[in-house]
C-alpha cells in the first residue's frame, strides 16, 4: 500500500510539470524592450507639444482655440529602431482622438491615443486694420487677423516672434516697401514655424491675397520657418510676390496657392532670392516660381517642389559671373525667346519644356560658354510644354557667333522641336562646340543646321530623326561628323552639304549611316579621304569640282563588298540625273577612285568622269550614264585604271 501511493505521488507529480510545460508553451512572447517607446509628439501649425501618458499611452496635445483640426501635420520623434503609423510629417484629421501603432525592436506592437484638444489656450486675437508705420513685434500669445491691404512702411520693422500665427481674411494682404522703406523679419524655428493663413473655417486654395515686397523692402528682411497657406486669390501675382528686390526665403512652406506660389518682377539688378533653400512648394494652381532668366540662379539646393507646373522663365539671361542653373525636379517652361549671354551650365536631369512661341537663343550678344552636360541615366530635356505635342510643337535651340569653343553640348534631349521649316531643332550661327551623345527627335524640320561658319569641336554617338535634312551644313566641315552616330531619315532626306572646301591640312570624311545631298556644284580642294561605305546623292545641279584651286589628292576607295556612291538624289532617277565629277589640273597623281560606284550622271552629254590631270581609278562602275563617253581624260593627264566597266577616252 506505501507503495501504491509513493507511485501515485511520482505519477502527481509528472502530469503536473507535464501540465505546467503546456501551459507555459501557450503563453504569448513577453516585451522585451524597456525604453521609452515616443520621444516627443507635437503639431507643426500651430505649434503645439502634446503631454505623453505612458502608463496608458495616450497622448494629449492642448491647440489654440478656432484651430480647424481636420488637417494638422505631425511631428514626432522616435528613439531608435522603432517605427510608428501613421508615419510623421503626415497629415491627419484629429476631430477625433487617432490610434497611432509603434513598432519596437522586438516587433512587438503597442496602440497609442492622440488627442488633440482646442480647450485650455485662450489666445488675445488682434485685429490688423492700418498700415504698419512704426517698429513693433507680433508675438506667439496674440492671433493676428489682418482685414484689407496692410502696408509696412516709413523705416517700419515688424518682426514676428517664432510660433506666430497671422490669419488673414478675403483679399487681405500684407505688403512690405510699397511707398517708403519698410522690413518685415518673421524668423521662425523648426519647432516653431510662423504661420500665414486664412481666416476662414474651412479655407480654400487663394481664400486670400498674399505677402508683398516691393522694391523699398529693406535687405534685413526674410522669411524662415514660415508656413504659408491658401494665398494667391490675385491670378496675376503669387502667395509671395518679390517685385523688383530681393528676399531670403529658406525652410519656409507654401501651400495650397491659388496662382503663384511666388512670383517676382525684375529691375536690374534684383527680383529674386538672396537666399533660397530647403523650402517646400505645394499644390499652386499656377506655377511654383515665376522669375526672370537673371534670377534663376538665386534659386538654392534642397528645394522641394510639388503639385504646380513648373518654374515659368521669362526675360533674358546676360551674366559676367557664371552661374549655374539646377535641376528642382519640376520643369523650367519657357513661353516666348530667351537669349542667353554669359557663362552657363544646366545641371544634369534637368528639363525645360516650350510653349509654341519659345526657344534660347545661345552667344547673340555676348562671349557665353554653355556648359548643357547631362549623363545617361539624368540627359538634359528639351522639349514640348503642350500636352499632346507633335513634331514641330516649338521652334528649338540656336547658338549664334558669340558662343565660345568650350561650350559642350552632351546627353540633352531635344523633343518635338522644329516649329520653322528654315530652322532647325538645333542650330548653330557661325561658331563650333562639341556635341556628343544627344538625341533629337520628333523634329517637323532640319535636325540641324549649320550655317558655312559653324562647325562641331566633336560630333559622335548623337541620334537624329527629323521630316527634312538630318543636317544641313557646310561641306568644309564633314570632317567634323564623327562616329558612332545613328541617323533615322525621312525619304529623300539626310546631310545636306553646299558650299566649297579647300582643306589646308589632310582630312577624312568618315562614313555615316546617312547619304550625303549635293545640290550645286561644289568645289573641293586640299587632301581629302572618303571613308568605305559613303554615298552621295546629287540633284541636276549638283556635282563635285576637284582640284581647281589648290593642289589636292582625293581618295575615295571603298570595297568589293562595301562602295562608295555616287548616285541622284531623285525618287525615280534616270540616265542623266546629274552631272559628273571632275578632276581639274591641280588634282595630284595619288588621287584614287576605288571599288566606287556612279550612277544616273552625264547631264549635258559631259563625261562622267573626265580627268584632266594623271590618277587611279580602279574597280568602279559607271552605271546608267546619259552620256557616250563615260569617262576621258584630257591634255597630258594619264589614269592608271583596272577592273573598270568602262574604259577612259581622250577628248
Amino acid at each position: 500500500m506505501k507503495k501504491i501511493k509513493i507511485l501515485t505521488s511520482i505519477i502527481c507529480v509528472i502530469i503536473l510539470f507535464l501540465g505546467a510545460c503546456k501551459k507555459e508553451d501557450n503563453k504569448p512572447t513577453p516585451t522585451t524592450y524597456k525604453g521609452k517607446q515616443i520621444t516627443s509628439f507635437s503639431i507643426v501649425t500651430p505649434s503645439a507639444t502634446g503631454i505623453i501618458d505612458t502608463i496608458n499611452k495616450v497622448i494629449t496635445i492642448n491647440v489654440p482655440q478656432g484651430t480647424t483640426l481636420t488637417s494638422l501635420n505631425t511631428n514626432i520623434a522616435l528613439p531608435n529602431g522603432i517605427s510608428i503609423t501613421p508615419a510623421s510629417g503626415q497629415t491627419q484629421n484629429f476631430t477625433n482622438p487617432v490610434l497611432y501603432t509603434v513598432k519596437l525592436p522586438d516587433n512587438s506592437t503597442s496602440v497609442w491615443t492622440v488627442k488633440v484638444l482646442t480647450t485650455g489656450i485662450v489666445v488675445t486675437t488682434v485685429n490688423v486694420t492700418q498700415d504698419i508705420t512704426t517698429s513693433l513685434t507680433w508675438t506667439a500669445d496674440k492671433l493676428y487677423v489682418v482685414n484689407g491691404s496692410i502696408e509696412i512702411g516709413n523705416n517700419a520693422v515688424l518682426t514676428i516672434e517664432p510660433g506666430t500665427v497671422i490669419k488673414f481674411n478675403a483679399g487681405a494682404s500684407l505688403s512690405v516697401g510699397y511707398s517708403t522703406n519698410g522690413t518685415l523679419i518673421a524668423n521662425g524655428t523648426v519647432d516653431k514655424p510662423i504661420t500665414f493663413t486664412s481666416s476662414a473655417a474651412l479655407p480654400t486654395a487663394g481664400a486670400w491675397d498674399g505677402l508683398y515686397f516691393y522694391s523699398k523692402t529693406q535687405s534685413s528682411s526674410l522669411l524662415k520657418y514660415c508656413n504659408i497657406q491658401f494665398a494667391g486669390s490675385n491670378s496675376g501675382y503669387g502667395a509671395v510676390n518679390i517685385l523688383a528686390c530681393d528676399l531670403a526665403m529658406d525652410y519656409c512652406t507654401i501651400g495650397n496657392s491659388g496662382s503663384d506660389a511666388i512670383y517676382t518682377t525684375y529691375t536690374d539688378p534684383k527680383g529674386g532670392f538672396v537666399t533660397f533653400t530647403n523650402n517646400t512648394i505645394t499644390n499652386a494652381v499656377k506655377y511654383g516660381i515665376e522669375i526672370n532668366a537673371q534670377k534663376v540662379s538665386s534659386i538654392g539646393t534642397a528645394n522641394t517642389i510639388t503639385g504646380t507646373k513648373g518654374v515659368f522663365i521669362f526675360g533674358d539671361f546676360r551674366s559676367t559671373v557664371a552661374q549655374t542653373w539646377k535641376n528642382l525636379g519640376v520643369p523650367y517652361i519657357i513661353a516666348s525667346e530667351v537669349d542667353i549671354d554669359g557663362d552657363l551650365t544646366l545641371e544634369a536631369g534637368t528639363t525645360f519644356k516650350f510653349e509654341a512661341a519659345g526657344w534660347l537663343a545661345f552667344g547673340y550678344y555676348a562671349s557665353t560658354s554653355i556648359n548643357l552636360v547631362g549623363t545617361a541615366a539624368s540627359p538634359i530635356t528639351f522639349t514640348s510644354n503642350a500636352a499632346n505635342p507633335t513634331a514641330g510643337a516649338w521652334r528649338g535651340l540656336t547658338f549664334y557667333g558669340k558662343t565660345l569653343s568650350t561650350s559642350n553640348m552632351s546627353y540633352c534631349i531635344v523633343d518635338y522641336a522644329g516649329s520653322l521649316t528654315s530652322y532647325g531643332a538645333v542650330d548653330l550661327v557661325g561658331c563650333s562646340i562639341s556635341y556628343t551623345y544627344n538625341i533629337i527627335r520628333n523634329c517637323n524640320s532640319f535636325g540641324i543646321i549649320l550655317n558655312s561658319t559653324a562647325g562641331f569641336k566633336s560630333f559622335s554617338n548623337n541620334s537624329i530623326s527629323s521630316t527634312d535634312h538630318l543636317i544641313s551644313m557646310s561641306t568644309l566641315h564633314i570632317p567634323d561628323l564623327g562616329t558612332s552616330n545613328v541617323y533615322t531619315a525621312a525619304t529623300g532626306k539626310g546631310i545636306q552639304i553646299s558650299g566649297d572646301a579647300n582643306y589646308a591640312n589632310a582630312v577624312t570624311w568618315k562614313k555615316q549611316s546617312a547619304d550625303f545631298y549635293i545640290d550645286e556644284e561644289i568645289d573641293l580642294d586640299g587632301t581629302i579621304t572618303v571613308e568605305a561605305g559613303t554615298t552621295f546623292k546629287f540633284d541636276a545641279n549638283g556635282w563635285f569640282a576637284i582640284g581647281y584651286y589648290a593642289n589636292t589628292t582625293f581618295i575615295a576607295t571603298g570595297t568589293s563588298t562595301n562602295n562608295i556612291k555616287f548616285t541622284s538624289s531623285a525618287a525615280l532617277p534616270v540616265a542623266g540625273a546629274w552631272k559628273e565629277i571632275r578632276f581639274y589640273n591641280k588634282t595630284l597623281s595619288n588621287t584614287t577612285l576605288s571599288y566606287c560606284i556612279l550612277e544616273y550622271c552625264g547631264a549635258g552629254s559631259v563625261p562622267s568622269i573626265q580627268a584632266d590631270a594623271s590618277m587611279s581609278v580602279n574597280n568602279s562602275q559607271i552605271n546608267n550614264s546619259s552620256s557616250t563617253t563615260k569617262a576621258a581624260t584630257t591634255g597630258t593627264a594619264v589614269v592608271t585604271a583596272s577592273g573598270n566597266n568602262f574604259t577612259f577616252v581622250k577628248i
